[in-house]
């Protein structure tokens, strides 16, 4: 039986100004063949234990006792077997355009070459260190953190693997992870990663995600490692894991739990702590993208899953743009065994030499309100540019808008009867206060404005006592619900499905249909009676056509609409 440790991490993703900066710092040629040091380094500048290397892999995998996601460090309890980032795109190389996405982890058995199984080779011959902290060996003023780890790596050259030889992006990667020890900041680590396309070709349609296979267990129950069934006085590691998701704050946590039924079944104390991965941003102090779409994918452990076997496999699970219901029996104790890909995307086009960054922080708690209030930590010093002598009081959490009303919700540190101000401007005319937030007990402060025009944008932010602003939000507020096929995501599609999304002016019965080329009616789906606005239906059973290209019809009434996807195999 497999052994694994389940973990919850936290993951941010943004334009970090520091990567940024260190993005435009001279880049250095991939080393030589005979010249790569594949080095590891344990980040252990606080709470969160996590072996780090220079080839896109996270974790130890088990090959040995020192901290692989140890939280908190020192306590002997593991949280992560391996994880790793993955990069995927449309690109061009000299045999022509592909659908590629680089890997640095993927399912594999406990105590396996990590080395051998990355598609990301060093390009840097080691992991620099340093601290801002006058008094550390480290010491460097170049330092934004407590610790910093810094190191390059890049998916070139071609490695010949298994079913599917890696065909480059031809992207480098600078990867730095930061930690604090004062305060909620010792339970976070942050990881920057600077994608740079180091090719000649743009790099189009471009996701980036992290990949984890999470498992937590106590280090301190077994004698050998990997940990196995025979050698430790709580059975086998793996399958032990609770997961959930906290759509609010965009969280992935995860808590070690013997077995089912949850919570009596959980045995909690055993490994009393929570971890976990949260989606912070895209870039300091500015509202998500909603150009982006997150993609909380899960699947039950299995190295010898053809589904996820090739890049086109990979890049339909990154660019689902959909969270995994986590309630079926693959995600839940001794049933399950679940693995997980938390991602981003699309950006557009990456130029040659051009970078986009992306952030994540693995966080923990020791309840599930401290894993909420330390992810809420790392949000609010990631919006502060980390610059965490700056205390941040208010923090932006979501903004939507349907017509008639838009929608903000922030989360605010002091919550101790201040009257917070909700100031709006309309397409960049003055800020004008048009009422107060409604503040719960969890320091949630939510406003509805329902004095908005359709077709027009709005901009929103929290005021305090003092006239300090925080956490400024730009909505569209969208026109009247209209009749519209809007598209099918991910699009080729590949073996796990179509997510068709579409509108309706009015209430009544609808249908989604799809056709082949030759005029066929492969699948239909009747939708009931549906409520004017926005929907999206899954097509599940499209993992079942055959690959080629298909038209999609969505009818309702006397009215349809069509369009185009296409299934690759």
């Amino acid at each position: 039986m497999r052994h694994r440790l389940v973990v919850t991490l936290a993951l941010l993703v943004a334009f970090s100004p520091a990567a940024v900066r260190a993005a435009e710092t001279p880049r250095p040629a991939r080393a030589a063949a005979d010249s790569i040091l594949y080095a590891t380094r344990t980040a252990d500048g606080n709470l969160v234990g996590v072996g780090l290397t220079n080839y896109g892999f996270l974790g130890n995998n088990f090959v040995s006792r020192s901290p692989s996601f140890e939280y908190p460090l020192g306590s002997s309890y593991e949280h992560l077997v391996r994880g790793g980032l993955w990069v995927g795109a449309k690109a061009v190389d000299g045999q022509g355009a592909f659908i590629g996405v680089s890997t640095g982890a993927i399912d594999d058995a406990a105590g396996s070459s990590s080395q051998s199984r990355t598609e990301y080779t060093p390009a840097g011959l080691t992991i620099d260190k340093r601290s801002n902290l006058p008094a550390s060996p480290y010491y460097d003023p170049r330092a934004l953190s407590n610790l910093d780890l810094d190191c390059w790596f890049s998916d070139e050259p071609a490695r010949v693997l298994s079913p599917e030889s890696h065909r480059p992006l031809n992207i480098l990667v600078r990867q730095f992870v930061r930690s604090w020890t004062h305060a909620d900041l010792a339970h976070a680590l942050f990881l920057d990663y600077v994608v740079t396309n180091h090719g000649t070709s743009p790099l189009q349609d471009v996701y980036v995600g992290l990949y984890t296979e999470l498992a937590s267990g106590s280090r301190a129950d077994y004698s050998c490692w990997p940990p196995a069934a025979f050698c430790g006085v709580s059975g086998g590691w793996y399958a032990k894991a609770w997961v959930l998701y906290d759509s609010a704050l965009r969280l992935f946590r995860e808590h070690y739990c013997y077995n089912l039924p949850i919570p009596s079944g959980c045995d909690l104390a055993h490994v009393p702590e929570w971890v976990g991965v949260k989606l912070l941003g895209l870039s300091p102090g500015s509202l998500f993208d909603p150009g982006k779409h997150v993609t909380l994918a899960a699947w039950k452990y299995g190295p010898s899953d053809t589904t996820r076997a090739r890049d086109v496999q990979r890049y339909a699970i990154m660019s689902k743009g959909a969270i995994q219901d986590l309630s079926g029996p693959d995600f839940q104790p001794y049933t399950g065994d679940p693995c997980e890909l938390l991602a981003v995307g699309p950006f557009a086009t990456i130029a040659p030499g051009d970078s986009v960054v992306v952030s994540f922080a693995l966080v923990g708690g020791a309840e599930v309100a401290d894993i909420q209030q330390h992810a809420q930590t790392a949000q609010m010093v990631y919006d502060g540019s980390y610059d965490v002598s700056v205390p941040v009081q208010a923090s932006l959490v979501s903004a939507d808008a349907e017509p008639g009303l838009a929608r903000i919700r922030w989360y605010v540190t002091d919550r101790s009867g201040v009257r917070w101000t909700v100031a709006r401007s309309e397409a960049g005319g003055p800020w004008r206060a048009i009422g107060e937030a409604a503040i719960d007990g969890s320091g949630y402060a939510l406003f509805e404005d329902h004095g908005v025009t359709a077709g027009r944008r709005y901009g929103y932010r929290l005021e305090s006592p003092s006239g300090v602003d925080f956490g400024e939000a730009w909505v569209d507020v969208p026109a009247a619900a209209t009749f519209a096929l809007r598209g099918a995501r991910p699009n080729p599609a590949g073996r796990d499905g179509l997510a068709v999304s579409f509108s309706l002016a009015e209430a009544g019965a609808a249908s989604v249909e799809v056709f082949d080329l030759a005029g066929r009616r492969v699948l239909a789906r009747e939708l009931g009676s549906l409520g004017p606005g926005s929907h999206v239906v899954r097509l599940d059973e499209a993992r079942t056509l055959a690959a080629g290209t298909y038209v999609i019809r969505l009818r309702q009434g006397g009215r349809s609409a069509t369009l185009r996807a296409v299934v690759l195999e």
